[in-house]
């Protein structure tokens, strides 16, 4: 049996492999890395992933980073999950999906949490998170039309709402107004009632209390 080694963040989007992983039914061990105590800049974790970076899924010994190509390997080795469409041109489809979370959604939702990285100039740190907010307030509107009156963004539940799911809830959590944003919410709200899901928020809690304990 192959062994598989989640490196993962409560809050951050190593949420993503969490809830695909379980999805999938696969058996996993799981790593939970405190970046509040930046132990992803340990000697340590940088033999792991020299990006600094959560997550990691470490496959037989084996790295692999970086959620797209991480989910892309779930769906591979567990394609009876049915995670990803299956006709070639939905599933080439999803899969932009996810690099448009990846490239595009999650980068505007950084700035929020972490300003700094983007601008040192004194008094600064509103300006960036308003012009970060402007981003996301585009890419969600592209997000509610492509869901249209569908509770998920394919043919069937697959990774695309798994990530998109985080991109939104990550929104959520710095207080910003998607109240016009009906279908998302929505959709948010679909991907809530999955035991999965509800899975990695009970886990999720339980570290961070370990963790502020």
């Amino acid at each position: 049996m192959t062994k598989l080694e989640l490196f993962y963040a409560p809050i951050a989007c190593s949420l993503v492999p969490y809830i695909a992983l379980k999805e999938a039914g696969a058996q996993f061990e799981i790593h939970p890395i405190n970046l509040g105590k930046k132990e992803q800049m340990s000697e340590d974790y940088l033999k792991i992933n020299p990006k600094h970076r959560v997550p990691v899924l470490v496959i037989d010994g084996e790295p692999l980073t970086e959620n797209v190509a991480i989910l892309l390997w779930i769906d591979s080795n567990f394609p009876d999950a049915n995670l990803l469409p299956k006709q070639a041109m939905l599933r080439a489809q999803a899969v932009s999906f996810l690099a448009w979370c990846a490239s595009s959604i999650h980068p505007a939702l950084t700035p929020n949490a972490l300003p700094q990285r983007y601008c040192n100039l004194p008094n600064t740190a509103d300006n960036v998170k308003e012009c970060a907010q402007k981003l996301l307030i585009e890419y969600f509107s592209i997000a509610e039309n492509m869901l249209r009156e569908k509770y998920w963004f394919f043919d069937s539940f697959s990774c695309a709402d798994i990530y998109f799911f985080w991109c939104f809830r990550r929104a959520k959590q710095f207080n910003i107004d998607l109240n016009a944003f009906k279908k998302c919410t929505k959709h948010y709200e679909s991907n809530l009632t999955r035991t999965c899901t509800q899975d990695l928020i009970a886990y999720e809690r339980k570290i961070l209390d370990a963790f502020n304990s």
